[in-house]
């Protein structure tokens, strides 16, 4: 028993021997290679502040064609949604009961002058008898009352001949501005009532405006700034729009003017209506225009004049509950992190409102979830997207979409009658 227990005993402690002679020192891990980052510096361009706003295009000038004389619907002249010229005729009504009308009209005016002739004659009798004592003064008074009544009697035909032209002009329809027509909403032979029936809609596509609504807030805003002399009001001074589309999100194409704002706040929406003139773009095959009315579009609307300011990537901002921050890159390449105030943003770039950055800073642009303040990081130039486009300031707004001449609003005095009808 003792030499079995003293074997067993030689062989553990010739194991541990064994296990001991085998053990290997432990091997230090590699060190880990410090985190890429792409870096860029802030960028200092000139700039002006803006709202932006969503608002839709409204014809400039629209009409609904209606007829101005009872009849029934002799022809059309125009196929559906057709451009056409001023005074380009559209429809005509069945002129027969008013060109009779104008021809008896006319007969009864020729009768009134040759009355008033005759009249005149008497009257130039009467007065000779009545200075020489020839006549009693009745005979003169009767005259004169005979000589009176025969030249109302010829304004009075004159002016239903004149009826009666206008009545006549009336049955040919034409249109009173250049632009495109709606479908013809009346065919020919339907009886078509004075007043009553819309034949068509007429637009005009050359102009549009682009009415938009601003919120009570900006609206204050907008005129403390006025009381302070830091925005001029477009009441004083033509203020520049801008003018988006919907198919790009981040460029303002078009450039209009403003020439409306209202004078209440609507009080069921809280916001004000403000309404741009601006020019269609033409293009060179049809539909000829951009742009047509009810489009949806976007408002950019420029705050005072431009300024410098510090620009930072869009995608180089962090967040922290509700805390904006970025990354900056020390000398020694350290990550520090910086609270930052944002201000408008420009496409792919952000306003940096206070003074925590300069031009000679190293912004961590892309890998941000990769690095935390104090670490080493590899920092690597970003590319950088364009910068963003300098809007107009106002005083160069002059040559944008002037406003419309009183003469293309002046309506006639009286409707020509047509050549064929006279």
């Amino acid at each position: 028993m003792g030499r079995h227990s003293a074997v067993m005993a030689a062989g553990l402690a010739t194991a541990l021997l064994l296990s001991l002679g085998c053990a290997r020192p432990a091997v230090e891990p590699a060190p880990t290679p410090p985190p890429v980052v792409t870096v860029a510096q802030p960028q200092v361009h000139i700039l002006c502040d803006y709202e932006d706003f969503t608002g839709r295009t409204e014809p400039y000038r629209l009409v609904e064609i209606r007829a101005r004389v009872t009849g029934y619907l002799e022809r059309v002249y125009f196929q559906d949604g057709q451009d056409v010229e001023a005074g380009a005729p559209l429809f005509q009504i069945d002129a027969s009961i008013y060109k009779a009308e104008y021809e008896r009209a006319a007969a009864a005016l020729l009768k009134a002058e040759r009355h008033l002739e005759t009249m005149r004659l008497n009257y130039e009798r009467a007065k000779y008898a009545y200075e020489r004592n020839a006549t009693a003064k009745e005979a003169y008074d009767q005259a004169v009352g005979e000589l009176a009544e025969a030249e109302a009697d010829v304004a009075a035909a004159r002016a239903a001949r004149d009826l009666a032209a206008t009545n006549l002009a009336f049955t040919r329809i034409s249109a009173p501005f250049a632009g495109r027509l709606s479908r013809r909403l009346v065919d020919p032979g339907n009886l078509v009532r004075a007043d009553d029936t819309i034949l068509t809609t007429l637009v005009a596509l050359d102009r549009l405006y682009a009415t938009f609504d601003v919120d009570e807030r900006t609206v204050l805003r907008f005129r403390s700034m006025i009381a302070k002399g830091e925005y001029t009001s477009s009441r004083e001074r033509p203020r520049p729009v801008y003018i988006g589309l919907a198919t790009d999100e981040e460029s303002f194409p078009l450039a209009g003017r403003i020439v409306f704002t209202d004078n209440q706040i609507d009080s069921s929406t809280g916001t004000l209506r403000i309404r741009a003139l601006l020019e269609n773009p033409r293009i060179t095959r049809p539909p000829w225009y951009m742009l047509s009315p009810g489009q949806f579009i976007r408002v950019r609307l420029p705050l005072g004049p431009p300024h410098p300011a510090v620009l930072i990537p869009e995608k180089a901002i962090g967040t922290d509950q509700g805390q904006k921050y970025v990354f900056v890159l020390n000398a020694k390449n350290e990550v520090q992190r910086r609270n930052v105030r944002l201000g408008a943003r420009y496409g792919a770039w952000r306003v940096i409102e206070d003074k925590v950055l300069s031009p000679e800073d190293r912004v961590i642009v892309e890998g941000l979830l990769r690095v935390r303040p104090g670490v080493v990081v590899q920092p690597k130039v970003a590319e950088l997207p364009p910068l963003p486009e300098f809007f107009l300031p106002p005083e160069e707004v002059a040559d944008v979409a002037p406003p419309p001449r009183p003469a293309e609003l002046a309506l006639p005095v009286r409707t020509p009658l047509p050549a064929d009808l006279r």
